[in-house]
Parts: C-alpha cells; structure tokens; sequence
C-alpha cells in the first residue's frame, strides 16, 4: 500500500480528514467502479478509454480537484501490487490536488461515494467520465 500510505501521509500533514476502507470494503466498491464505468486499464497507465474526455495534465494535474463538489472523494490505485484493493477517503475532495502535489508521484482513480463520476489520473493525462464532465465544462 505504497501509494495509499503516501496519500494518508500528505492527508495528515495538511491537516485533512481522511480514513481507508477496509480490504473487503474497497474490492467491492473498485468493482463496482470498473463495471460502471468500462474501465479500459486498471495497471500501469491507468485509463478509462469509455465515454472519457481527456484534459491536459500540465494544466490540470493538481487543480483539476477544485472542478468537483464539496463532497469526500474516494482514491484507489493500480490493481496489481501492494495498492490493490486500497481506497482512500478524503473528507475534503477539492484539496486532493493539494495532497497529491505534497506527495510523490502516483498514478490514481477519483470517484465519489455514489459513483457518479471516475477521474484517472496518470503520468500523460487526466480522463473525466460520468458526472465529472458536467464540472469541467460550467
């Protein structure tokens, strides 16, 4: 849990609540994820390739957060490894830009806790699906 530590590491030092969900809680809910949103790569760069739009990671990589509704956002990671079945709550979502640039680099998925949208954030680009396209475009 590589990446899922570093992201409760950040979390804490900037003060924001946050919590991980159990092993069994988060293979359902990433299960659920990929099932609704036809994930097109869960390992390595992560996509979703289905119904996605793409924003440029240059200009969004660590504000594109601020785009989503004052709600927690659920984080998980590749699924192969140490951060399988991982998902990280952050009780503040629009500050998840601010936890990731004081952390190390990582590749990750974004949704929330009706599944309404998926984000994947990799090293070339940020894909939007579901709801999140509705943020991005107000």
């Amino acid at each position: 849990m590589e990446n899922a530590k570093e992201l409760i590491r950040s979390a804490s030092e900037l003060n924001l609540d946050h919590k991980l969900l159990t092993q069994s809680e988060a293979e359902v809910y990433i299960q659920d994820i990929f099932t609704r949103f036809k994930v097109g790569k869960t390992t390595g760069h992560l996509a979703i390739w289905h119904e996605s739009q793409t924003l440029p990671l240059n200009e969004y990589e660590y504000k594109y957060s601020e785009h989503l509704p004052d709600e927690p956002v659920y984080v998980f990671f590749e699924q192969q490894g140490l951060d399988k079945n991982a998902v990280v709550i952050l009780t503040q979502g629009k500050m998840l830009g601010k936890v990731v640039e004081n952390s190390f680099g990582m590749e990750y998925f974004v949704s929330d806790a009706s599944s309404s949208f998926l984000i994947a954030v990799n090293w070339y680009a940020i894909e939007i699906a579901g709801a999140a396209k509705e943020y991005f475009h107000k």
